[in-house]
């Protein structure tokens, strides 16, 4: 058996090349880069850890919240409280509720800081991860028709095999070069009818 990924498939019957996607990674960050922003990122979070909180679920589901629009909402309410201090009861101090919007906007606006570093890194890691298979596909393509003609290597290519049977997606495709005839179709669902 002989196992190709889609585009494989697609080389073979449309005579197109799957490999020849642009290469994304074209310069990569030292271990030493990454290992600093890992310094800076634990720096930061032990920075922030004693003024962090852990909300139980049922604070996470239930409590209430500023819900998109809101903040506009809560700082009308502010102004309002701040003008009429008197209005309200004794046990309320309305510059709470100011350095607690305050605090809010603040913590938005490093939310907004460490979403953009992440996305930065998880776009670099699928980049990489996208040149990864490509040349992974390219070479169990020649690895595969190289080893009809070696032993060992047809030994070594069983475990890739064993890994495509269990690990495989959905998207990858089973070939049986060897017995095109009798088992094409069964294997690749190539020539399949849904409705017989």
């Amino acid at each position: 058996m002989v196992f190709f990924r889609l585009n494989s498939i697609l080389e073979v019957l449309f005579n197109k090349t799957p490999f020849n996607m642009r290469k994304i990674i074209l310069s990569q960050a030292s271990k030493d880069i990454l290992d600093a922003l890992k310094v800076q990122i634990n720096a930061a979070t032990t920075t922030f850890a004693p003024f962090s909180v852990n909300l139980t679920n049922k604070e996470k589901k239930g409590g209430r919240r500023m819900a998109e629009g809101r903040e506009g909402y809560a700082r009308l309410v502010s102004a309002i409280a701040n003008q009429n201090p008197n209005s309200l009861s004794r046990a309320d101090n309305p510059e709470e509720l100011v350095g607690l919007l305050d605090y809010y906007a603040n913590l938005a606006a490093d939310i907004q800081a460490a979403y953009s570093f992440l996305e930065l890194v998880e776009e670099t890691q699928l980049g990489a991860a996208a040149d990864i298979m490509v040349l992974v596909d390219r070479y169990v393509q020649n690895l595969q028709i190289d080893r009809r003609n070696n032993a060992a290597l047809d030994l070594s290519m069983a475990e890739v095999d064993e890994w495509n049977k269990r690990f495989a997606n959905k998207t990858d495709i089973v070939v049986d070069l060897e017995d095109d005839e009798e088992d094409d179709d069964e294997d690749t669902g190539i020539g399949d009818n849904p409705n017989p």
